[in-house]
């Protein structure tokens, strides 16, 4: 590509930790991501920025901002990127890192427009001791989200407590040893760790403009690498309703507003799917215990061969017509098993 710079600052070899941070016209947020950043890696590696397409200072501010501090740093700049968007911009800085990050070190992953916690780096290293892809959890900004129409909130409830009623049913008829309450269903790239071995074998960030990082996830699990969704891993990322990403948290938010019937996550499955999804995961697992790739190969055949397992986007009106079913169901389900907490 024509016009491709890029600029290195400090050590580049031999880091414990690689953030890896996809940027377009984020002149607003990018020092806030990198001083949040800096802060998480404490001495222990450094930073990979890609600035791609931006059209703004997004660019300046990140160099000066390397050029003025002791972080280790590689910032990429493609002024005229091919298509595939985030995607294509995640797996460059990944790929990037991996000749920088040392072979028992991790890789991680955030966004711009969002602020990683001091602990997130420590965090998803106590996690990598049982799991090999860390999903962490990612909050809305806390300011930003009370000044959303109200309607947003009211809306999102309802997935909120869809959420919280799949991963009970999860938790009860599919028990995960490697991704035990407290736990949630994302795979969001504003919070992914990995080591190079993981990413170097599932074949890296497929160039998607969108949801990258849920194939990704999948990818890895069907590769039978332990999938973990964890909370102490820490993100908190803007509540904007004009985004960089088609299909992102900025769209999602703006549908809630302007359709009298916005999809919902596509996570989300009618009752009775989600219930025989994580019976036949728990008896697969149960029958595969020690072996994940055996579990992943299973899986993916007796998804493939049901019918009733086929993913479509719910409408919100279906989720609520939905949630009695499964309300009852995750209830009947723990009465039927003593001692048995709710997450």
């Amino acid at each position: 590509m024509s016009g491709t710079e890029r600029f290195d600052f400090g050590g580049q070899g031999g880091w414990q930790a690689a953030v890896t941070i996809p940027a377009r016209n984020e002149e607003d947020r990018i020092l806030a991501c990198l001083d949040a950043a800096a802060a998480a890696v404490s001495g222990r590696g450094g930073i990979v920025l890609i600035v791609n397409g931006s059209r703004d200072a997004t660019l300046r501010l990140a160099r000066d901002w390397f050029a003025r501090g002791d972080v280790p740093g590689l910032l990429l700049d493609h002024p005229d990127p091919p298509e595939g968007g985030v995607g294509w911009a995640r797996r460059q800085a990944a790929q990037a890192a991996l000749s920088r990050v040392a072979p028992d070190g991790i890789i991680a992953t955030t966004d711009a427009d969002s602020r990683v916690a001091p602990d997130w780096i420590s965090a998803n290293l106590a996690e990598l001791r049982r799991a090999d892809l860390i999903c962490g959890l990612v909050e809305p900004d806390p300011e930003e989200g009370a000044r959303l129409p109200e309607i947003i909130g009211r809306r999102g409830a309802v997935e909120g407590e869809y959420e919280a009623l799949t991963r009970r049913a999860m938790a009860l008829l599919d028990p995960v040893p490697h991704d035990p309450a407290p736990a949630h269903l994302n795979a969001a790239g504003a919070s992914l760790a990995f080591r190079p071995a993981l990413y170097r074998d599932v074949g890296g960030f497929p160039p998607l403009p969108s949801s990258e990082d849920r194939a990704f996830a999948a990818r890895a699990e069907a590769r039978g690498w332990r999938v973990r969704h964890a909370t102490a891993p820490r993100v908190i990322t803007s509540c904007r309703m004009t985004g960089r990403v088609t299909g992102g948290m900025a769209d999602t938010l703006r549908s809630r507003t302007t359709e009298a019937d916005p999809l919902v996550d596509g996570l989300f499955e009618p009752a009775r799917a989600t219930l025989l999804r994580a019976r036949i995961r728990g008896q697969i697992r149960s029958a595969c215990r020690h072996d994940p790739a055996a579990f992943a190969a299973a899986w993916l055949r007796a998804e493939a061969a049901e019918p009733l397992l086929a993913r479509r986007r719910m409408r919100l009106s279906e989720l609520q017509a939905e949630l009695p079913a499964l309300h009852a169901a995750v209830e009947a389900l723990e009465s039927a098993t003593p001692g048995m907490a709710a997450e």
